[in-house]
């Protein structure tokens, strides 16, 4: 399963061998495109995140280089800069086994045990990450992202990068906590310039994300339909405009 043709084309370099690529989209992105705003809401209250604020998911990848968690930001600093309007949600990657931020912070919570990150995508206003996968999920709702690039030269002669993030990324681009908090307090992590950079990575990277690509790939391996292959439509819509079932949080059960 593949979903965009840079992934179908770096698959089959990467990995060559006889099998067929669907290109379907991704499945697990469809729960970003049937959410209701009522829905994300009781998702909202279930975290204990208050409703008007603006919500930043920071989830940073795995470091290969380091065996420690690789720990750019100072948190309390960047709550006190960005100011009571910001509530920071924080994710660390599961390898690591242990929250960024040791001690409780004001208007910062960790959620790195909370077992779906759909969810935290779909109550979050923006996403700060790095060289984390987590972009090319997160973009599908057409919400800001900002990357943090503080140690790119590193990450690419440890693990490598099938493409130069800072020549197509998908919004304003920090290479120090300065420049980050620069970014949210003078607007541009949702300026017009950070928009046009996130539509261009959604065109390149979710033309199918539409909230039917489950349904695609089981009409095809399951019931044999050979006509399911979708056409991008470039209007693949962010899931707070559009109409669906009702969505119910599916944490919820695991956190009461």
């Amino acid at each position: 399963m593949s979903a965009n043709r840079h992934a179908t084309l770096v698959g089959e370099r990467a990995f060559p061998a006889s099998y067929t690529t669907l290109e379907y989209g991704s499945p697990r992105n469809d729960v970003l495109h049937r959410a209701t705003p009522a829905g994300v809401a009781a998702l909202r209250e279930l975290l204990g995140v208050p409703q008007q604020s603006t919500v930043v998911l920071y989830a940073p990848t795995y470091r290969d280089y380091s065996r420690s968690q690789h720990l750019p930001l100072d948190l309390e600093r960047l709550g006190r800069a960005l100011g009571p309007e910001f509530f920071l949600l924080t994710r660390a990657h599961f390898a690591y086994r242990a929250p960024l931020n040791r001690t409780p912070l004001p208007r910062v919570l960790d959620v790195t045990g909370y077992p779906s990150v759909e969810e935290l995508f779909l109550v979050s206003d923006a996403l700060v990450t790095d060289y984390s996968s987590l972009m090319f999920d997160f973009v599908t709702l057409d919400r800001p992202i900002v990357i943090l690039d503080d140690d790119r030269e590193a990450y690419e002669a440890a693990r490598g990068t099938y493409f130069d993030l800072r020549s197509c990324p998908p919004g304003a681009v920090a290479r120090n906590e300065d420049e980050l908090i620069d970014i949210f307090t003078t607007g541009h992590w949702r300026g017009s310039r950070s928009a046009q950079l996130r539509s261009a990575f959604r065109t390149r990277f979710c033309p199918y994300d539409d909230g039917h690509a489950a349904e695609r790939v089981v009409r095809r391996v399951f019931l044999g339909d050979s006509g399911s292959a979708p056409a991008p439509t470039g209007r693949n819509l962010p899931a707070q405009r559009v109409r669906g079932a009702e969505f119910a949080p599916a944490g919820a059960s695991r956190l009461r």
